[in-house]
């Protein structure tokens, strides 16, 4: 009895710590729209103030991976999923985020100058994605292979983001923007391209490739 409300006790606190990571991935997730908002003139048409957005999304967060957490009893995967998920939206907060940013400041929105901010923002989304992934979905952090983890991890991640600037260059530079389409808008339309798929690749090949838990690995020796 005494180990039952132990192991309940550490799974609240679990919990609690899980929900405080969602508001905080929520907040930077919405702080990081605010460019986007921007740069696509989309201010008049929010119907909240701009630096309210970070905490609206912060709460939605949270309500989701706790509405999550209700049924991981039942599927386990999902709850886990779910966090994954949250952090996703966070990395495309950061590829748009600083994407948009990048254009507002120089007003570059295609050419080899998008190619380039789009290289630098999936980037930076990437770091977030493996930091994030690693120390709050998969908790891995006592990885006693960290090399082999981390190149596992560039490969996965590699192929997604070879295919991201790929999709969203043929979208901006080789297709281009129809006539009468604004190029900003049209930027980000390319940057959407192929993120639906990356999502589910990404969470198999981090989940039972690169984030593997040992008894993972000892089961497949």
């Amino acid at each position: 009895m005494a180990s039952r409300e132990i192991s309940r006790s550490d799974g609240n606190r679990a919990l609690a710590r899980d929900i405080v990571l969602a508001l905080i991935v929520g907040f930077l997730t919405g702080a990081l729209a605010i460019p986007v908002v921007i740069n696509l003139g989309l201010g008049s048409t929010i119907k909240v103030p701009l630096l309210l957005i970070p905490v609206i999304v912060a709460v939605l967060f949270a309500i989701a991976l706790l509405a999550a957490s209700l049924v991981a009893n039942r599927a386990p995967s999902l709850f886990e999923f779910s966090k994954f998920a949250v952090v996703g939206v966070l990395n495309s907060g950061v590829d748009f985020g600083i994407l948009n940013f990048l254009m507002l400041l120089t007003g570059v929105s295609s050419g080899a100058g998008f190619l380039a901010f789009k290289s630098v923002s999936v980037t930076l989304g990437v770091i977030n994605s493996y930091l994030w992934n690693k120390y709050w979905t998969f908790k891995t952090s006592n990885s006693a292979d960290a090399r082999r983890e981390f190149m596992a991890f560039m490969v996965v991640t590699l192929i997604a983001v070879g295919v991201n600037v790929a999709g969203a260059d043929v979208i901006v530079n080789v297709i281009g923007a129809p006539t009468g389409f604004s190029t900003k808008l049209w930027a980000n339309i390319g940057a959407i391209s192929g993120a639906g798929l990356t999502l589910f690749t990404n969470f198999f090949g981090y989940k039972f490739f690169v984030f593997r838990k040992p008894s993972a690995v000892a089961l497949e020796s």
